[in-house]
């Protein structure tokens, strides 16, 4: 979910109105047995997902500002309503059952649409106590966040932010609503290079800028000194640090060198951009990054930039929400302020993207 739903009392889903309760039964008649669907408690339901997704009491009563005393009451009448103990209680923290794991997906959609039916029609951030999920693409989070980060604060005091990296699940987790928005970045195919990879149905995106690659080299490499230009093989025969990405270890830059018949030695595959930052600076191994990566991180980490000895199809990053957003007030407040947000931080490669 992207807030959590307030803590009020509500009356059990397809209960009666005290009205009907009232009616006496017809004569003779036996007590019918009571619906599952008369017995849901929609507060139960929530506490079910945030222990889903906490698997801890502890952390699952911080979220839901309630005592763990009363999350355990809650569990017990969870156990109760699906008839299944649902977690198992381990050293560190709970186990959901079979059973729990089935409710996953469905209750957290169920959750998301409760929510947007319930919300409000206006959004004001001074007020608001909504919390945003985003997920930022490694690279860009250098480049943009930080000072992103703080103006969304800023502007959102009550509320707040959980922002978690991009990963190919993503799409997957907007569409469940678990996931608010995200910022991704694409490489652009040989034979489209204007234009960024189809998403699926159901998505809307905006282009925020474009990108490029640049080598990051130690800022007294033996490269920074050479005055011829690189030849493409050269670059090759370099040793190289990667990065993977979305759970990816190749890049589009392999496969073009490998078109060209130039594939790149890489000597050592870490598992974020950070980890190879420290590694360049440390060593003379070089890292392809974006450029505007590059540009933000070079000089807290006392590297150089170099160009690389071939063209490249250009790097988009955008901005990807689910459709059933589009119409949210606070949704709309978020991206605009990230959209404005970038077209500051941005300048020219925004305008050019048509922010």
């Amino acid at each position: 979910m992207s807030a959590s739903a307030p803590q009020t009392p509500a009356r059990p889903v397809g209960a009666q109105s005290p009205a009907a309760s009232s009616l006496p039964a017809s004569s003779g008649s036996a007590p019918a047995a009571t619906p599952f669907n008369t017995r849901i408690d929609l507060n139960l339901l929530q506490v079910l997902q945030v222990l889903l997704e906490e698997c801890s009491v502890t952390r699952a009563a911080g979220r839901l500002h309630l005592s763990q005393s009363a999350v355990s009451k809650s569990l017990a009448r969870l156990r109760v309503m699906f008839d299944d103990a649902l977690f198992i209680r381990e050293r560190h923290g709970l186990r959901p059952t079979a059973r729990a794991l089935s409710l996953r997906g469905e209750l957290a959609e169920l959750l998301s649409r409760l929510e947007n039916l319930s919300a409000p029609a206006t959004f004001t951030p001074a007020t608001s106590q909504r919390r945003f999920q985003l997920a930022v693409l490694e690279s860009a989070w250098a480049t943009l966040m930080p000072s992103c980060t703080r103006a969304l604060t800023d502007a959102l005091p009550h509320g707040s932010l959980e922002i978690s990296r991009w990963q190919a699940d993503c799409l997957s987790l907007m569409e469940k609503g678990q996931l608010d928005i995200g910022l991704a970045g694409h490489d652009h195919s040989a034979e489209t290079p204007g234009e960024p990879p189809a998403l699926p149905a159901g998505f809307q995106s905006r282009l925020l800028w474009r990108d490029d690659h640049v080598i990051l080299v130690r800022h007294d490499h033996p490269l920074t000194r050479r005055q011829t230009p690189m030849t493409l093989s050269e670059f090759a025969a370099l040793s190289h640090v990667q990065a993977t990405c979305e759970g990816r270890s190749r890049w589009s830059l392999d496969e073009r060198l490998e078109q060209h018949g130039a594939p790149r030695r890489i000597s050592v595959l870490v598992p974020d951009f950070r980890d190879a930052l420290s590694i360049v600076a440390h060593s003379e191994l070089v890292f392809c990054a974006p450029r505007s990566f590059a540009q933000a991180s070079s000089e807290l980490h006392g590297l150089a930039i170099l160009e690389l000895p071939m063209r490249l199809p250009a790097l988009s990053y955008r901005l990807i929400w689910h459709a059933s957003h589009e119409q949210d007030p606070g949704h709309r407040w978020l991206r605009q302020s990230l959209l404005t947000h970038i077209r500051n931080a941005h300048g020219e490669d925004a305008e050019a993207a048509g922010l």
